[in-house]
C-alpha cells in the first residue's frame, strides 16, 4: 500500500492539477475501505482480498485523474504492485476484468457482474422516475461507473465527492438517485438574488441539526450556482475538512443546540450534561453516521 501510494504521489502533483494532492489520509481511507468491504464477508479468499485492495486503490488514486494516459498509468501501476506484492494469486484472473462492487444485491459489499447490476439499477430507476423525478436516464457503462462511485462515497463517514463536467450532464440526477437508493434525504439550498451568507449559515445550521440531533441521513448537494461568494466556499471547505464551521453556533443558536442535544442524548439512553461533551457528540455523532454524506458538487468529470 505504501509503495503504491508513494509512486502515485511522486507521479501526480498539485502543479499538474489542483486535485492531484495525495496525503497520508489516503492510506487511512484505503484501510477503512478494506475493512468495511470485508468485515461482514463470509469465507474471504486471497483472490477476493486482492480484488478489493485493487478496487479501493482505483477509487482513491485513479478517479481524480483527468487524462486517459494518466489513468492507464495508474491502472498499470496498481497491477504491477499487486503482481509484486501478492504471491500465490492468479493475477490475470483477479485483475484482468473491470471491478464492480456494491451492497445493493446482498447484505454486504459484494463483487457483482456488469449485467446483473445494470438490470437491477434499470428496474430501480423506473421506480425512481415514478416516485421522485420524471427524468429518464440510460444505464450505459460510464453512468454505471459513476453510480457505483457515488454510492461508495455516500456510504462512508463524512463521504464527499467532486463531480466535474458540463452543466446538464446528469450529475444532480445521478446524485439524487443514489441518495434515494440509500435512503438519504436531499438537501440543496435555494439560492436567489437576495440570498446572503447569513441565509446560507441558517441553512447549514438547519441541516446540521437534522443530522446531529434528529439522526437523519442527508446528502447535501452544493453546485456552482450556489457559490455566491468566497464565504460560501470557506464554510463548505471547513465543513468537509472537520465537520464543523467555526462560529456557526453562537448565542441563542448555541443555547438551543445544547438543549436539543440534551434531549437527544436522553432519548438515546446517554446521560450527558457537560456542554463540551454535548458539543463533541453533536459533531462526532453526526459525522460518523455511515450514510450521512456531504456531497460537494461544483462540476462533473
Amino acid at each position: 500500500m505504501v509503495e503504491l501510494y508513494s509512486k502515485v504521489q511522486e507521479k501526480f502533483t498539485p502543479e499538474m492539477q489542483p486535485q492531484y494532492f495525495y496525503s497520508a489520509r489516503e492510506l487511512s481511507r484505503w484501510v477503512r475501505g478494506l475493512y468495511e468491504a470485508t468485515v461482514q464477508m463470509d469465507g474471504l479468499t486471497l483472490n477476493e482480498l486482492v480484488r478489493i485492495w485493487a478496487h479501493e486503490a482505483q477509487r482513491l488514486f485513479c478517479d481524480r485523474l483527468v487524462e486517459k494516459e494518466e489513468k492507464e498509468w495508474c491502472y498499470e501501476t496498481i497491477d504491477n504492485v499487486a503482481r509484486k506484492c501478492f504471491a500465490g494469486v492468479d493475477h490475470d484472473e483477479v485483475l484482468g476484468q473491470q471491478l464492480f462492487y456494491s451492497k445493493w444485491l446482498s447484505k454486504d459489499t459484494h463483487r457483482v457482474s456488469k449485467e446483473e447490476i445494470k438490470e437491477f439499477l434499470s428496474a430501480r430507476l423506473r421506480v425512481f422516475y415514478e416516485e421522485e423525478l420524471d427524468v429518464h436516464l440510460v444505464i450505459f457503462d460510464e453512468v454505471l461507473d459513476h453510480i457505483l462511485r457515488i454510492d461508495r462515497v455516500l456510504r462512508q463517514p463524512m463521504g464527499h465527492c467532486l463531480l466535474v463536467g458540463d452543466s446538464g450532464a446528469g450529475k444532480t440526477v445521478l446524485s439524487k438517485f443514489v441518495s434515494w437508493m440509500n435512503g438519504l434525504s436531499i438537501f440543496q439550498i435555494k439560492a436567489h438574488s437576495k440570498y446572503s451568507l447569513d441565509d446560507f449559515n441558517d441553512d447549514l445550521r438547519s441541516v446540521m441539526r437534522r443530522v446531529g440531533i434528529d439522526d437523519e441521513k442527508v446528502c447535501f448537494i452544493f453546485d456552482e450556482s450556489n457559490a455566491l461568494g468566497s464565504g460560501f466556499l470557506e464554510a463548505m471547505n471547513a465543513l468537509l475538512a472537520s465537520g464543523e464551521v467555526p462560529g456557526l453556533f453562537e448565542g441563542d443558536d448555541y443555547t438551543f443546540l445544547m438543549s436539543a442535544m440534551r434531549d437527544s442524548s436522553s432519548r438515546n439512553g446517554v446521560i450527558a450534561d457537560i456542554e463540551e461533551e454535548l458539543w463533541r457528540r453533536f459533531h462526532i455523532f453526526g459525522a460518523k453516521k455511515p450514510a450521512c454524506g456531504i456531497h460537494h458538487e461544483p462540476i462533473w468529470r
